[in-house]
């Protein structure tokens, strides 16, 4: 709303005549924002001597995919050990850099594709270690959110939507910053759950929980 209510003055600016006066003021006091409602459990994450990197997304450029697979080659080259689970629904035109990563390094994949059911995977989540997004585009998040709920620790761009919901220990400003971060828990991957630990209170799930939220949609 906040993007919505910044610019809507400099639009209207454009007109030549008929401006309505206050109109950021009139619609502010009328209004307010629900969140989509996404059903979170929290779960406890069980310790790993191998991280699993889950990347939750659809497979799109939007989502920014190639650099994702970028950082992760570069760990390879380095003899990081982890597995990655790539989920998320598949589209006719998939980026080229998801054949290129499957046929390098299928060692490495602990899941490729989209899963059968919603509860298998939310089940695999919680196999999951850390949670990443390399999101170009992105106006919430649910599966990051799902992610870190399940017991992955997140890792998010320093843009977008997601420095509304996530602390700064979860964020990252280049690409450089992602890949220290991921070689520090790939490494120890322990360090995912004390980071977690860390940061969940930080997390506003009941903001963006389906159990606090129902009811307010059900005012409407």
């Amino acid at each position: 709303m906040d993007s919505f209510i910044s610019n809507i003055d400099r639009f209207l600016n454009k007109f030549p005549d008929f401006k309505p006066r206050n109109i950021a003021k009139t619609i502010c006091s009328k209004s307010s924002v629900l969140y989509f409602p996404v059903p979170l459990f929290l779960s406890v994450p069980a310790k790993r001597t191998i991280a699993n990197i889950i990347w939750p997304h659809r497979w799109e450029h939007d989502k920014n995919p190639a650099d994702f697979f970028s950082v992760l080659s570069g760990l390879i080259s380095e003899e990081i050990p982890f597995n990655v689970s790539v989920l998320g629904q598949q589209y006719q035109d998939v980026p080229p850099c998801f054949q290129d990563f499957q046929e390098r390094h299928s060692e490495r994949i602990a899941q490729w594709g989209r899963l059968d059911s919603r509860d298998d995977y939310l089940e695999h989540l919680k196999l999951g270690t850390v949670v990443v997004s390399t999101a170009k585009h992105e106006f919430f998040g649910v599966s990051m959110l799902e992610a870190t709920a399940a017991g992955c620790f997140p890792l998010c761009p320093n843009r977008l939507a997601y420095p509304e919901i996530y602390p700064s220990e979860c964020l990252y400003n280049n690409i450089n910053q992602l890949k220290k971060q991921l070689r520090q828990i790939c490494r120890h991957p322990s360090l995912a759950i004390e980071k977690r630990e860390r940061v969940l209170k930080k997390i506003p799930f009941d903001k963006f929980s389906y159990q606090t939220l129902a009811p307010q949609f059900l005012e409407l």
